[in-house]
């Protein structure tokens, strides 16, 4: 498997709110994004301080207080008080700078992040496959990203920083497991890392850019303008997922435009190619359908899953509109490989082992705006598809090691694994927020 890293993720986060229906909008609004507080604290929390990005050069790098949306330490699974987070104590601590390793092993196997739509918090699962008790509070839109031994959070739109973090320290420091956090622009809404040795681009899904960073101190050292790509007016064509392969960075957007009623508009997706080092434009191809949702690299050949429009349940439709395309490069074209009428409608987020896809199919919701998902594995060779029973809600993302499916199955409120014979549920600590997404080391 070429350049694929273990923690290949993908949330449902990364579909844009602008994609749902009216009905769902509104419930989503009123429970999902509370950009205006930040992440809640707890009982005795201290919070850190957040480092700003200095570098002038950079459409992303504006300064300004971003205190409200540091990071808070819960050692208990006591209530959040959202009213008790303040900026004004953000002033009497700091980020502590310091580095860490990408080759050194890490005492654990993953992380996951919970969140209830109004406070998020990021969790460890260590060896022994126990998920901690203990806990940091971030913003509630959220994700997590690992490279090696390295571990970021990405606080996006609302809260709009990026946090690197040494995963050994989490259990025995707390908060002083943080190496740096840096603020981005207002609602640039980071998405995705791809890591280039030291440095790393970061997906901006709101902002008219991507931007390189240091992986030793978060500081921007390269921006690359994507606004001509945007569609119909818009700002941003809306990266949806990156991946770095051979030099190369492939940039995928979903472009799309809603007016003041909700009313979206999707044209076909367009994937770009980069050159990783110098940012330069590469390539542009189009899709052959659209909202696509993640990118997949597996020995030099490019895959990407595609989500389509949404249906008037809030869901997709098993069709020729959506599925998974196999782009090829060289000549420039873009083929459906596995049609939404095979798998049973769209792909909201995929996974990869070698040739074997986990895909998570978007249904609709439920009467109580709750995901109705299902669960597919796909052979990319043979293209056959299998459904995988038992699932009902995978948009607490999905990862996997070595054939161990990890899934964030917010039905059951559990981090569930699938060794591709049956299932084991993972014990939640009590009070833990349902899993929003997961990385793996």
């Amino acid at each position: 498997m070429n350049k694929m890293k273990k923690n290949v993720i993908a949330s449902v986060a990364k579909q844009s709110f602008a994609a749902l229906s009216i009905a769902s909008l509104v419930f989503l609004t009123a429970c999902g994004d509370d950009s205006s507080s930040g992440p809640s604290s707890t009982d005795d929390e201290t919070e850190l301080s957040s480092s700003s990005n200095d570098d002038e050069g950079s459409s992303s790098s504006k300064k300004k207080d971003k205190s409200s949306s540091s990071v808070k330490e819960s050692s208990s699974s006591s209530k959040k008080d959202k009213s008790s987070s303040s900026v004004e104590e953000s002033s009497s601590s700091s980020v502590e700078e310091s580095s860490s390793s990408s080759e050194i092993s890490v005492s654990l196997t993953g992380v996951v992040f919970g969140s209830d739509y109004t406070t998020g918090e990021l969790r460890w699962i260590d060896k022994d496959g126990e998920i901690s008790k203990k806990s940091l509070s971030f913003h509630q839109d959220s994700k997590v990203v690992t490279n090696g031994a390295d571990l970021y959070v990405l606080e996006r739109k609302g809260a709009d920083n990026i946090t690197k973090i040494d995963p050994d320290k989490l259990e025995s420091e707390g908060k002083k497991a943080v190496v740096w956090q840096v603020s981005l622009d207002d609602d640039a809404n980071p998405t995705d890392m791809a890591f280039d040795g030291d440095q790393a681009w970061v997906a901006l899904q709101n902002a008219d850019s991507l931007v390189k960073i240091s992986t030793k101190d978060g500081k921007v050292k390269k921006s690359i303008k994507t606004g001509k790509f945007a569609y119909e007016g818009e700002k941003s064509p809306y990266v949806a997922d990156i991946e770095l392969d051979d030099g190369s960075l492939y940039v995928l957007f979903q472009r799309y435009t809603m007016d003041e009623n909700w009313v979206t508009t999707y044209p076909k997706g367009l994937l770009a190619i980069y050159d990783a080092s110098s940012g330069d434009l590469k390539d542009t191809i189009q899709l052959k359908t659209k909202n696509p949702s993640t990118i997949a690299i597996v020995d030099g050949e490019v895959y990407v899953a595609t989500h389509g429009e949404y249906n008037a349940a809030s869901g997709t439709d098993a069709d020729s509109k959506r599925g998974i395309e196999k782009v090829n490069v060289s000549k420039k074209k873009s083929e459906l490989l596995i049609s939404g009428e095979k798998l049973g409608g769209g792909i909201v987020s995929m996974v990869v082992d070698d040739d074997i896809v986990y895909v998570n199919i978007d249904l609709g919701m439920d009467a109580n705006y709750a995901a109705i998902q299902e669960l597919k594995k796909v052979n990319l060779s043979s293209k056959k598809v299998e459904d995988i029973d038992g699932f009902t809600d995978m948009s607490g993302s999905m990862a996997i090691d070595d054939g161990l499916l990890y899934v964030g199955d917010r039905g059951a409120s559990a981090v569930v694994t699938w060794n591709g014979k049956k299932k084991n549920t993972i014990k939640q600590p009590k009070g833990a927020l349902p899993p929003y997404n997961i990385a793996l080391f």
